[in-house]
């Protein structure tokens, strides 16, 4: 009998620490939004706590891969003149015997370029494997060793690679040698695994600032048709 109370105190323990971590969970999830809710009110922003319609916005990984996927927590604005959205991006995948799922996070951050472009990609080297060089038709190696060690290039188009990733964009990069980005359709992403708050979706947007920056005028010229 002692055995068996033992056991069942060990169940209440493990079903106890269980309902913390889904409290603190859902209490995380609750503050954040209020926190992002509150920073879109503060700006004249709009904040939609779901938002089905971003779920295939934008295309290549992390989107369209996996199950149940998510667009939530969007926040629509404008920065610098130009419109902005900003939302988490879930999915899931099973393991091989389909027992167990694991649910992966993206902070989503896009601007509006006003024009369409070439798709252009700029990873951290190793990053999401790396899948977006197989689509895109390989990885591109521009002239800087270090740029070539920190990051991977995919671009159907090697000439606007190379128009865009000049020595000075490249030294740009280089400071923020964890940050990936895209150019899609009319817009400018970055995808970071894990949650944003506020404060750092500030932040990267003044990265992307110094990256549309410093894009030569000759090529905004090109894809207005100007050039």
């Amino acid at each position: 009998m002692e055995a068996v109370g033992n056991v069942l105190v060990g169940l209440a323990v493990l079903l106890g620490i269980a309902v913390l971590v889904v409290y603190l969970g859902f209490r995380k999830a609750r503050d954040r939004r209020q926190r992002l809710a509150a920073y879109a009110a503060a700006k004249g922003w709009r904040y939609e706590r779901e938002q089905p319609l971003l779920i295939d916005r934008f295309s290549g990984p992390p989107f369209g891969i996996g199950e149940s996927r998510r667009a939530y927590n969007a926040v629509y604005g404008t920065h610098g003149g130009r419109a902005l959205v900003s939302f988490d991006y879930e999915y899931e995948t099973r393991t091989v015997d389909q027992k167990q799922t694991q649910t992966h996070v993206f902070t989503v951050l896009a601007l509006d370029m006003g024009v369409l472009m070439p798709p252009l990609r700029v990873d951290p080297e190793g990053f999401l494997d790396r899948v977006v060089g197989g689509i895109f038709g390989g990885d591109i190696d521009l002239e800087s060793e270090e740029f070539n060690s920190a990051f991977s290039v995919s671009c159907p188009d090697r000439r606007f690679a190379s128009d865009v990733l000049h020595p000075r964009m490249m030294e740009h990069l280089l400071r923020y040698p964890q940050l990936g980005w895209r150019f899609e359709q009319d817009s400018i992403l970055v995808v970071a695994a894990g949650s944003r708050d506020p404060a750092q979706l500030e932040a990267t947007l003044e990265v992307m600032d110094g990256i549309t920056a410093l894009v030569p005028e000759f090529v905004w010229l090109k894809l207005r048709g100007q050039g």
